[in-house]
């Protein structure tokens, strides 16, 4: 009785503080130099080495945004974006549908996340040019700047993928410029615990593909949460029972199926 009122407890609590919405403003003004910031401790972070880390999930600079995904990290995030319209409102900005839409849209043919790529389109202050670049193509697309030079926000529904590849989050960028009007100082708004599913290779619990549940699936699982590489497998296989996190739970789950059954 004392370890189902345990798991319990440490259920509610993940669903406790993954619905949960935060306003960032992150301080991008530099040119150069990009800003960091986790998605798992809602924060900006110092990251001596993107190229090779997975302690970050977004990069701001400027009006460019990375994630760690593609050519910017290792991370297996990403990002979506509508820009046409393909939600059944017929909207595609998030001043419709911020209230409305608490799971990422499959817009029919799946989901295509988009990972950071080369883009031809940062400003260069030394030769005044534009030089080529590494961003998300998905996240471009949240701002444009007019004849004025004044950054308007399009609003777009997007969706991030953090670099865990599993946790995704609403995500709204709607402001550019700080009470003083000046640039790059990029206003978020996102909100994490979304529904969200792929399409698996087999079944929950099903760790090695091999269509059976047993104690090869169990030995998997464990190797893979305490080698820090859940991520690196189809958290759809892992998550036994459900929930949206792969952790200790799936394996007493796992274990508890293999002996009832």
């Amino acid at each position: 009785m004392k370890i189902k009122k345990y798991f319990l407890i440490l259920l509610f609590s993940n669903i406790m503080f993954t619905q949960q919405e935060y306003n960032v403003t992150i301080p991008a003004t530099s040119y150069t130099e990009w800003v960091y910031y986790s998605l798992e401790t809602h924060s900006i972070v110092q990251i001596d080495y993107p190229e090779t880390s997975l302690d970050w999930d977004l990069a701001f600079s400027r009006k460019h945004i990375k994630t760690n995904s593609g050519l910017s990290g290792p991370g297996n995030g990403g990002a979506i974006v509508d820009s046409v319209g393909t939600l059944d409102s017929g909207s595609f900005t998030w001043i419709d549908e911020w209230e409305n839409l608490d799971e990422v849209p499959d817009y029919g043919n799946g989901i295509n996340w988009l990972t950071d790529s080369v883009h031809n389109d940062i400003y260069d202050l030394q030769t005044h040019t534009f030089v080529e670049g590494i961003k998300n193509p998905a996240l471009n697309s949240w701002g444009w700047f007019d004849a004025s030079y004044v950054l308007n926000p399009t609003h777009y529904v997007m969706f991030v993928k953090a670099a865990n590849g599993t946790d995704v989050v609403k995500f709204w960028a709607y402001n550019y410029y700080s009470p003083s009007n000046a640039g790059g100082n990029i206003a978020i708004r996102y909100q994490t615990g979304l529904s969200y599913e792929e399409e698996c290779s087999s079944f929950a619990g099903d760790v090695n593909i091999d269509g059976l549940i047993n104690v090869v699936d169990v030995v998997s699982m464990v190797s893979l949460i305490l080698n820090g590489l859940a991520s690196s497998g189809e958290i759809c296989l892992l998550d036994h029972n459900g929930d949206g996190n792969v952790n200790v739970v799936d394996i007493v789950s796992i274990v508890s199926f293999i002996l009832d059954n």
